[in-house]
């Protein structure tokens, strides 16, 4: 998603401000130099495409949908889901209920993106969450129980939202924008088709709905602005929410969404085989995410070249990139590693690039 680690002045700065130790002005001082660092870091390790580290937000969906809906348009109560690890552990995941109307309030992220942009010599990239992601965590009852009495005008309100920000980040400068789709991939899980059969949902009209409603969001993005879709299973301190390769449902995915690239995961067994690239429609990219954010070791540069090539076989070898699997904090509390180990992984990216495609 383009998070990183947070540093600890960011943090304490953003607790004075909760506290009121701080005012808004000081808070923004704060964002703004962490930023400007954080910006230098990734050109230092030579990453052509930089962000600003999600240093603004709180969590990579919450920032967005507060102004959508605002702060009290949004309950938070238990869900069914959940992210698990390899021991076996879990953490539950929250719904939320939609208590207002959705509505664009203005440009969300574009101030944001317009300082990123002067910022940085390199290409500024934004992420902004899936339009699917509320339903999926919470199902009809977490959109009908008190803001509308239509799913349809809730989508048509929410395609408008979307469009309209993605218009206000063309006009910030914007021209690589990605997506952090997070359902679609996951209903290769039993685990997951269980709950949301457990709710009385069918997951194939699920998936027909959200690709359609993708879809009409891609649709309103200029042709000169890059929309990138990051398919994701969960990240949430080291742990994932499903066990899924990409053939379940590479029919939704790669071949009835309208996306020209891809980032997917393939840090692990759980995201299958690099096989799955054979179903990649003609002409379109993938961004392969071989490093991953969940833990701190690093991956052996000889492996990720190796990686390259198996999935060369599937695609050219020009359609395709390298990258961390997901983002390194999604979350402000989530750290499976330190900053200098974060420092490890993105060298190691662009030092696989170099030796496969001959630079970054």
């Amino acid at each position: 998603m383009g998070s990183l680690l947070r540093p600890q002045v960011l943090i304490d700065g953003r607790r004075s401000y909760r506290e009121r130790a701080i005012g808004r002005e000081e808070l923004v001082q704060i964002e703004d130099a962490a930023i400007r660092e954080v910006v230098a870091l990734q050109e230092a390790v030579g990453l052509k495409v930089v962000t600003d580290g999600e240093f603004r937000r709180q969590n990579y969906i919450i920032d967005f949908y507060f102004k959508v809906f605002g702060r009290g348009g949004l309950a938070f109560e238990p869900g069914l889901f959940f992210h698990r690890n390899d021991k076996g552990e879990k953490l539950p995941a929250e719904r939320m209920i939609v208590k207002a109307k959705a509505q664009w309030p203005g440009p969300i992220f574009a101030q944001q993106f317009a300082f990123l942009r002067a910022a940085t010599r390199q290409t500024a990239k934004v992420t902004i969450p899936s339009p699917a992601i509320l339903h999926f965590l919470g199902g009809d009852d977490a959109i009908l129980r008190d803001a509308y009495a239509s799913l349809d005008d809730y989508w048509a309100d929410m395609i408008g939202v979307y469009r309209r920000e993605i218009a206000a980040l063309y006009d910030a400068g914007c021209r690589y924008l990605q997506i952090d789709e997070t359902s679609l991939v996951k209903f290769g899980d039993p685990e997951i088709r269980a709950v949301l059969a457990e709710r009385g949902d069918d997951w194939h009209a699920l998936a027909d709905a959200y690709v359609e409603i993708i879809n009409a969001v891609l649709a309103g993005a200029p042709a000169d602005m890059t929309v990138a879709l990051h398919i994701c299973r969960g990240n949430r301190l080291g742990f994932w929410q499903a066990d899924a390769g990409y053939e379940f449902m590479a029919d939704a995915i790669f071949r009835k969404l309208d996306a020209q690239l891809y980032l997917l995961e393939f840090d692990g067994p759980r995201a299958g085989s690099l096989d799955a690239l054979k179903l990649i429609p003609e002409g379109k990219g993938v961004v392969l995410g071989l490093v991953t954010t969940k833990s701190p070791e690093l991956e052996p540069l000889e492996l990720l070249s190796a990686r390259v090539g198996e999935a060369a076989r599937h695609m050219p070898l020009e359609h395709l990139a390298i990258s961390p699997q997901c983002g390194f904090s999604g979350d402000v509390r989530n750290r499976a590693m330190t900053t200098e180990q974060q420092t490890a992984k993105l060298q190691r990216v662009v030092d696989a690039a170099c030796a496969i495609w001959g630079e970054a």
